[in-house]
């Protein structure tokens, strides 16, 4: 598996007045489902509930500029119109990462389980807490995106979300997934989100969220030109 799946599974459909998004704030507020338990420490999960990749966690040995963007997204693991915006967007977000002018902060937020997902949702939220505590942000990214990439109606069992564990590199997340190690962290995140957004995806962009879904000139303007 190539560093391509970063970005181009991932990236950002906004809610807006004017495009549909998944959920809204009642959601958010409403979709605390899932058993409850302690919330283990994830120690790469920032205050804003995700976790941030750099070019460097991409590529260690690279040379960067000082200074980057800093690009965060909300995400809820069902929602479709992250997917869809991945194929417009997602190749400039992707190259912008590598060139090391922008960071991604990935939010994962569950609301959209209901009696047909076997709340499948929260624990693909839990399977990405469990990559990342186990490996780190690039892995965590990679899983995100594969995520999206494998979304499906009802979304994806325990077995399907350890699969994807292992294909991004982190088979030693599998205990953590299979017991749901992380649940008790899931409403937290998806409450504290409640204030923030109306609904998924969501972007800010250096702390300022946007307020429709950019189009590709739009981005550009943002983050830059880039090579691709």
């Amino acid at each position: 598996m190539t560093r391509s799946w970063l970005v181009t599974g991932l990236m950002v459909c906004l809610v807006s007045c004017v495009l549909a998004g998944c959920g809204s704030a009642a959601d958010v507020a409403t979709g605390r489902s899932g058993p409850a338990g302690a919330a283990a420490a994830v120690p790469t999960l920032t205050d804003g509930g995700g976790v941030v990749v750099t070019a460097r966690d991409l590529d260690p040995a690279g040379s960067f500029p000082e200074q980057a963007t800093a690009v965060a997204v909300y995400v809820e693991p069902l929602c479709p119109h992250c997917k869809a915006f991945a194929a417009d967007q997602g190749r400039l977000l992707e190259a912008r990462l590598a060139e090391g002018a922008i960071t991604l902060e990935y939010r994962l937020v569950s609301f959209l389980d209901n009696g047909s997902t076997d709340r499948a949702s929260a624990r693909s939220v839990n399977a990405g807490l469990c990559v990342a505590a186990a490996e780190g942000a690039a892995e965590y990214a990679a899983f995100v995106a594969a995520l999206l990439e494998h979304q499906r109606p009802g979304g994806l069992s325990d077995t399907d979300l350890v699969g994807l564990a292992d294909e991004v590199g982190a088979a030693d997340a599998r205990s953590c997934i299979e017991t749901g190690q992380h649940a008790g962290l899931v409403p937290e995140l998806t409450e504290d989100a409640l204030g923030k957004i109306d609904g998924t995806p969501a972007v800010e962009v250096d702390g300022t969220m946007l307020t429709s879904t950019p189009t590709t000139v739009e981005l550009t303007a943002l983050l830059g030109r880039t090579t691709v």
